[in-house]
């Protein structure tokens, strides 16, 4: 669907009614500015474009009733798609922000292999939804896909003018089939959880802050003032860059030493031919360490340090307020009180907590950064709009203490 083209009031009333969720024309009045007249005018050009509508009336101070108005029930929905390791995850919400559906699609892969290919899954996942939800939400309006690489800009792959991307990229994102009258962008999967963390975690995470995911790779995503930070080529917070903290000349930089097949291949090194060593998890790892297993506890100690050097990176060029832990190592409870006192040896002066939408920070943050992206193309400028980017606590999130 190509997104209608609002004059300026109907901008400001639509602004305000995606702001409150229910609204009266005298409340749109106060909040704008505009004349009581203009507003009708303006819902009247929202309700005849299917954005608005009627849900209710409440009486006025004078004993008149007045129409309350909400969002359209067809006024279209947005998607956020995750290719995981071995899940494909999609995000529908409306625009104001509120999830309709989450889906969780197990797919063939390894748990230690980035983006296998997923490419029928997923383009079947996203069919699937668009059948079942145009009906009862109107068309899809903007989809969002984050993946486990850099991309070069955040541009709309459906768009005019084709973005000079590269060939493997065009590939992956050609292969969703996402309709071509839909808005169609791609981000990295780290900057996507950065963002809904930001938006959707209810962990009271500061609007200075960098999302550090240790898993099946690492990364960060940094969010300065409450903006996410991408830099000139999308590769802000590409930790893999840094050198490896280890001595081992094997592993040439932090993301083959730190990553999840690292420590695996770290582990099974050290045990050498012994059975014990043929570790397939990293949880195995850090459970043959609890039980005082000598090579695991090298490699555990190894792995707590050589996040703490990750976090030290992260503060002295971002000097975030707190650094959220995120992937599968990084919400690894056994883990955080390590880290914290490795960082505290190194006199970082950081917060260091989970992350509170644990694995669903990726497709939150995609289904949000789409969101932005349809209110900047429908409104102009949403920052303009504060309150719109309060979305909702995402469901499931947990609150940090």
């Amino acid at each position: 669907m190509r997104l209608p083209k609002l004059t300026e009031s109907g901008k400001k009333t639509l602004a305000v009614l995606l702001a409150l969720e229910r609204v009266s024309r005298p409340q749109v009045s106060a909040e704008t500015g505009l004349s009581k007249q203009t507003v009708s005018i303006a819902m009247e050009e929202l309700a005849s474009m299917g954005l608005v509508e009627v849900i209710s009336s409440q009486q006025g101070p004078t004993g008149r009733s007045a129409s309350v108005y909400g969002l359209g029930r067809l006024s279209g929905w947005i998607l956020g798609v995750d290719f995981g390791s071995t899940h494909i995850r999609l995000a529908a919400t409306s625009l104001s922000g509120h999830l309709i559906v989450e889906r969780d699609i197990a797919v063939s892969g390894s748990p230690n292999t980035a983006n296998a290919d997923f490419g029928d899954d997923a383009r079947r996942a996203v069919k699937s939804l668009i059948d079942e939800l145009t009906s009862t939400r109107g068309d899809l309006l903007t989809v969002c896909v984050a993946l486990s690489r850099a991309v070069p800009a955040l541009c709309n792959w459906n768009g005019e003018t084709r973005p000079d991307m590269p060939a493997d990229l065009w590939e992956i994102l050609a292969g969703l089939d996402v309709p071509t009258n839909v808005a169609f962008y791609a981000e990295n999967n780290v900057n996507c959880a950065a963002l809904g963390e930001l938006r959707h975690g209810g962990s009271g995470a500061s609007s200075d802050f960098a999302y550090l995911q240790v898993g099946v790779g690492i990364g960060a995503g940094i969010i300065s003032n409450g903006h996410l930070v991408r830099g000139a080529r999308g590769e802000a917070g590409e930790l893999r860059y840094l050198p490896s903290p280890l001595s081992d000349p094997h592993f040439p930089n932090a993301e083959t030493a730190l990553n999840s097949a690292g420590l695996l291949e770290r582990y099974n090194r050290a045990c050498g031919p012994e059975a014990l060593g043929k570790a397939e998890s990293v949880q195995y790892v850090l459970n043959q360490a609890t039980k005082g297993h000598q090579p695991a506890v090298r490699i555990r100690q190894e792995q707590v340090d050589g996040i703490a050097y990750l976090v030290a990176a992260l503060v002295a060029i971002a000097n975030p307020e707190t650094i959220i832990l995120g992937g599968g190592m990084g919400q690894n409870p056994t883990l955080l009180p390590s880290v914290r006192e490795a960082a505290e040896r190194l006199g970082l002066k950081v917060r260091i907590e989970p992350g509170s939408l644990k694995d669903a920070a990726t497709v939150a943050g995609a289904a949000a950064l789409a969101r932005d992206l349809t209110l900047t193309a429908l409104l102009g400028q949403p920052l303009a709009f504060p309150l719109l980017l309060q979305s909702a606590k995402w469901p499931g999130s947990a609150s940090q203490h």
